[in-house]
């Protein structure tokens, strides 16, 4: 998970902490309600419910839609703004600022528009993310102008961490062999190539699967030069992972079940990949968990009932026949 994703989900923990303290010192008698009543309500709603939302925001939906957040530099600017403006609010109201006049007034003042001007650069952020054309934008490479050689050796293309995954395979498809070697087993998958990692860069990659992204963008850029390709060695499995085990795989002409790996379904049957697309989003192909989930987790992650995708995929295969 990103910086500000995550600083949101703990600023979100540490306001409902706060919150329920307060809860628990009106109930005892110890705090005063009619004071702290606004401090209490917001803390609750601008802090837990609003923040939690946010850091999830940014965190899935531009992973589920496939499109990135045009605008990343803006993340740590909605994070401090409505910080400090729930901050700013709540020490004004305790002073007495909602319905007075002077400093404290000020101070509420300011933490209000604070605030609002950090909402709207939330929904300024993600409204693009959500639109259907931001799931499909790609971006055109633009030819440019041949230049004369100066020297006659030209320089081997370079990769490097901030390349996004289906970036460097559109314009370097033989180092699809190397970055599954490396460990990126989903580009293995015919169905899921295809749509794989369209927000995803070699960093972020790497980061999943605890690898070293300068080393990596190093080894591709050996193998562009016609180098050695060596595999990286893998980092030992975390135990989180384990559950892998539980899933089932499938071969074309067996009938899936709830146990049956994302994964491997995709690679027995491609003509699923549109009911996930449905179901999930196209967000769905750049995630890692497909080689290690099944349709129930899938589902349940999604909120789904597992028996309604099982019968639209049995649906999809009967129909490719």
């Amino acid at each position: 998970m990103d910086r500000y994703p995550r600083l949101f989900i703990l600023a979100a923990i540490g306001y409902l902490l706060t919150g329920v303290v307060l809860g628990v010192g009106f109930t005892a008698g110890e705090l005063d309600p009619a004071t702290l009543r606004f401090v209490h309500i917001h803390l609750n709603l601008l802090g837990f419910m609003a923040m939690f939302i946010y850091g999830v925001g940014y965190h899935i939906l531009p992973r589920f839609n496939a499109a990135p957040v045009k605008h990343p530099g803006l993340i740590g600017m909605h994070f401090w703004f409505v910080n400090t403006g729930l901050i700013g609010m709540s020490l004004g109201a305790i002073a007495g600022g909602m319905y007075g006049t002077g400093m404290s007034h000020a101070l509420f003042l300011a933490g209000s528009i604070l605030e609002a001007f950090g909402i709207f650069l939330f929904a300024f952020n993600l409204i693009p993310v959500l639109l259907p054309a931001a799931a499909h934008a790609a971006p055109v490479p633009v030819a440019a102008p041949a230049a004369p050689p100066k020297s006659p050796v030209a320089a081997a293309p370079v990769i490097t961490p901030d390349m996004r995954v289906v970036e460097i395979l559109e314009k370097f498809p033989q180092l699809e062999g190397p970055l599954v070697s490396y460990g990126f087993k989903t580009l293995a998958i015919p169905a899921a190539r295809a749509s794989f990692a369209k927000t995803t860069t070699i960093e972020q990659a790497c980061r999943i699967h605890r690898l070293d992204a300068g080393d990596i963008a190093a080894k591709l850029s050996t193998a562009l030069a016609g180098g050695p390709t060596a595999a990286v060695p893998q980092a030992p499995a975390r135990k989180a992972a384990e559950p892998a085990s539980k899933g089932e795989k499938i071969k074309r002409g067996d009938r899936p079940t709830a146990a049956t790996l994302i994964g491997s379904l995709l690679e027995a049957y491609p003509e699923a990949k549109p009911v996930f697309e449905k179901n999930y989003g196209e967000g769905c192909f750049s995630c890692a968990g497909q080689a290690f989930e099944t349709l129930a987790q899938t589902a349940d992650m999604h909120g789904m009932k597992v028996e309604k995708i099982l019968d639209e995929i049995n649906l999809a295969i009967e129909a490719a026949k």
